[in-house]
């Protein structure tokens, strides 16, 4: 027998069969039946970016195609998967990870780490082992920045912002100095310190993420109880340092009232920090031990072997967790528009803003519903918008500065019945507002507890009361206080019945 068919028989032996490749398919097509739902929300998010954003994922996919052709080599597929503990567990991780996200946390960007997190290890079932462990950084890297970029502002970074807010306001009222966040505004006596986008940190934990997934796959260093330390040092050290970037700015601005020194300093001081940071992590990661990947690949088989039975039983387990219901819609907003006063405050039907107007039809669901009143001398409007978006809802005080209004001082103000709402003092003492976020079974007028509180499912439905008062008044005012809670409890009932 010649060498030539020896070789087409070995060939013949290896080739996959129909039940094979029916196996294969059935595993594809449960993985994406799986996560349709998840990654159609990511391709129609793509498609709302704007085109530079999507000029670059384009770039980027580019060149991920132009490396795998240029080393098409190493690329070793099989036709049928192969039993590989590392590219199955996270796989399988994945997927139970993606349906506990959906119901434990709101963010539609965590079930996308997860999927794309899975379709990695459902690559590695058909990948050469030591090309898939010497990918996983990057793949990994793909998984945390491609679903929180294309929706950068309305993802992490607008809770990212608010957190930074938070912890500057702790660490000055430490050093007592005055002061209180709100959203991602942070009122002092001196004047309203904003954090904005570039402040939240968030760009310089993926940035810093990116550096060491990167460090780690270029020294080779390997996965493992080490690493993770050194992942999670990373992460603290680079919001510690974006914290203190952001309280140095508002100290030096706000509180030592020189803001041109502030303007100098802001990019310098973030860039700085952001390599110092980076710069201990990459300094930890020589505690992390080399991959021996490569030479183990040199003694051991380049493939496990390869079970035709595999693919039925993976697409089965996959099929199975599609059973598992998804968590249920949000409520429908309750009708805000039946606002049943029962003091004698003559409210009256007015239209909203044009501005108002313009907003809120971007969101739909939405029931907003403004009414003006005067009850024993005090006259004003109030504003009622029940969303099942988070994205409607914003701490009012941004609005009201954004329409002309001077914010003098905004404080904690309760009210009777168990209602804590935010007062605030307007145009150097000559209005007052008063707002709150209503649940049916929760009131606060801290933004951050109301997003926490959707995100974690444990409240859905949230309306946003504005008042608007044309005179001053004092927050322990009797009239204001009946006025106030008379709306808290009307719009409960309301809430109730919903």
């Amino acid at each position: 027998m010649t060498s030539d068919h020896l070789m087409r028989l070995e060939a013949r032996s290896h080739s996959p069969g129909n039940l094979e490749r029916v196996g294969t398919l059935a595993l594809l097509l449960s993985w994406l039946l799986l996560n349709g739902t998840t990654l159609s929300w990511l391709f129609q998010t793509i498609q709302d970016i704007s085109r530079f954003n999507q000029v670059i994922l384009l770039v980027g996919v580019a060149l991920l195609l132009v490396q795998g052709v240029r080393h098409r080599q190493q690329f070793r597929f099989t036709a049928v998967p192969s039993f590989r503990w590392s590219p199955l567990c996270l796989l399988l991780g994945s997927a139970i990870g993606m349906i506990a996200s959906r119901w434990l946390i709101m963010l539609d960007q965590v079930p996308i780490v997860f999927a794309l997190l899975g379709s990695y290890g459902l690559l590695g079932l058909f990948l050469e082992s030591a090309t898939w462990r010497k990918g996983l950084p990057i793949g990994a890297a793909i998984a945390l920045i491609v679903p929180f970029g294309v929706q950068y502002s309305t993802g992490l970074g607008f809770p990212a912002r608010i957190l930074t807010a938070h912890f500057v306001e702790f660490l000055l009222k430490t050093w007592h100095v005055a002061a209180l966040s709100s959203e991602d505004i942070i009122v002092l006596d001196t004047g309203i310190a904003q954090v904005d986008l570039p402040c939240s940190g968030l760009k310089s934990l993926w940035t810093g993420t990116l550096f060491l997934l990167v460090a780690t796959w270029l020294e080779r260093r390997s996965f493992g109880l080490r690493w993770l330390g050194v992942f999670v040092v990373n992460l603290a050290l680079l919001a510690i340092a974006n914290v203190a970037r952001v309280l140095t700015l508002v100290l030096v601005a706000h509180v030592w009232q020189q803001p041109a020194i502030a303007e100098i300093l802001h990019v310098p001081l973030g860039v700085i920090t952001f390599i110092a940071a980076c710069g201990v992590s990459l300094f930890l990661l020589r505690w992390v031990p080399r991959s021996i990947t490569a030479v183990q690949s040199k003694t051991e088989p380049t493939n496990a072997p390869a079970n035709a039975k595999l693919s039925f039983l993976l697409a089965a387990c996959l099929l199975a967790l599609m059973l598992i219901p998804h968590p249920p819609a949000p409520a429908a907003p309750p009708d805000v528009t039946k606002l049943g006063w029962t003091i004698a405050a003559q409210p009256q039907t007015i239209p909203l803003t044009a501005t108002e107007q313009s907003f809120f039809a971007s969101y739909p669901g939405v029931v907003a519903h403004k009414q003006r009143f005067a009850y024993q001398g005090m006259t004003g409007s109030v504003l009622l918008v029940s969303s099942p978006s988070l994205q409607v809802h914003h701490a009012p005080e941004l609005c009201l500065i954004g329409s002309g209004f001077h914010l003098d001082r905004i404080a904690p103000q309760p009210f009777a019945a168990g209602l804590l709402a935010r007062w605030l003092s307007l145009n150097d003492g000559k209005q007052s507002a008063v707002y709150w976020f209503q649940a049916p079974h929760q009131t606060t007028g801290d933004f951050l507890t109301r997003f926490w509180q959707e995100a974690s499912r444990r409240e859905s439905s949230w309306t946003l009361v504005s008042i608007l008062l044309d005179q001053y008044h004092q927050p322990d005012d009797a009239t204001l206080q009946v006025l106030v809670t008379d709306i808290y409890r009307s719009l409960d009932r309301i809430l109730q019945k919903a």
